[in-house]
This record gives structure tokens, sequence and C-alpha cells, in this order.
């Protein structure tokens, strides 16, 4: 199971028993469908299934950006997004998706006893929300971009627990996750291979 999980250290009955106090909703979604347009009033969120969807925002320009992505067990909705109408916010289905939803309210309203299953899963949203966005900044402090890409290396690394890296995103969509030219960070990775930190093939990344 994904390191940010909403699920982790739940059983499958405790995350079925949860899926239904909290009224999960499944929805399946095509590639290139908005799953969720974020709006001030939406308490709406939801939780990925299985698939693979991004973050998009949209500045007064209508030019896009890629904020973030979300596999399976990661959560998003309005109510961890800035509360502004600078920009527009949306998550969008880079793969076919099945997202579960949920009405947010719903998790300040601990069930009888305050089961142990129900803290976990508010306790795993918090942590995995904090987490991911910290990984980020982490990132885009990272003043090359051979250092944004290392950085953006280890941490995959961290999670998966393996030096054989299977990028979870295309390479052009890195480029634009880690603020960067496409073709300037190519270069970069041919660097890379030529100087022995890594070997990459596709999307495909051995650390050395």
């Amino acid at each position: 199971m994904n390191k940010y999980s909403v699920f982790n250290e739940l059983t499958d009955a405790e995350i079925s028993s949860i899926s239904e106090s909290f009224g999960f909703e499944d929805k399946s979604f095509g590639k290139g469908e908005v799953i969720m347009k974020f709006r001030p009033h939406n308490k709406n969120s939801g939780i990925i299934k299985e698939g693979l969807a991004y973050l998009i925002s949209i500045n007064d320009r209508g030019e896009e950006n890629i904020l973030d992505y979300y596999e399976g067990g990661n959560i998003f909705g309005s109510a961890f997004s800035p509360d502004t109408n600078v920009n527009l916010y949306f998550v969008v289905a880079k793969k076919k998706c099945t997202v579960s939803f949920f009405d947010h309210s719903s998790m300040i309203k601990l069930c009888r006893s305050d089961c142990k299953k129900h803290i976990i899963f508010i306790e795993n949203i918090m942590t995995t929300i904090s987490c991911r966005n910290q990984i980020h900044i982490d990132i885009l402090s990272q003043r090359t971009i051979r250092s944004r890409l290392t950085t953006y290396f280890a941490y995959l690394s961290e999670i998966s627990g393996t030096k054989t890296l299977r990028l979870p995103i295309p390479l052009c969509d890195l480029a634009e996750y880690i603020c960067t030219d496409r073709s300037a960070m190519m270069r970069e990775l041919g660097k890379m291979n030529e100087d022995g930190l890594i070997s990459s093939s596709g999307h495909t990344i051995q650390l050395l």
C-alpha cells in the first residue's frame, strides 16, 4: 500500500466499516475527465481507489500547471486547497480512476466511543497531506534541476524501499511537477546518466 495512503494500518474490515459510516460513494472517471472542481463551499473530499489523477491550477492567463498527483489511497478536496479566487483548481484523471467521495464534515464527527479505526483514519489524512506537501516544497526549494531531481528520486526510493524506481508520472509531466523546462530536465537526466548517478530507461530510474 502507498506509504501515504489514508488507509494505512487499517484492515480490510475496518476500511469497509469506515466506508459505510462515512457514506463513501464510488465513481469512475475516464482519462481526461474532470473529477472535481474546487469551490469554497464544496464539502466533498475524494480518495483515489485506483488510477492516477492530477491537481491542476489555472491562472488568469489560462495557463495550466500540475501542482500534485494522486495515486491509490491519496486524498484531495476543497478543504485542503487555498481558500482564494486567485487561481482555479481542479482534479483531472490522468488514467482511468475510481474515486470514493464523502462529505468532509463527517471527519469531525467521531463515531461512538471514539473508535480506534476512525482516529487512525483521520490521523492518516492529516499525515498524508502534510507530508506530501512538505515533500513537494522541499523539491521545489532546491536551486538546480539536478538537485530537484535527486531530491525527488530520494523520496521515491524511501517510499518504495528500492533504488529501482518506476516513475509514477510521465517525464513531460515530471518537468512541470518540479517546475522546470522539459528540455532542460531531459539534458540534466542525460548528464546524470553520464556522471554515473543514475541509469535511466524510459520511466525506470536506477539509483547508482
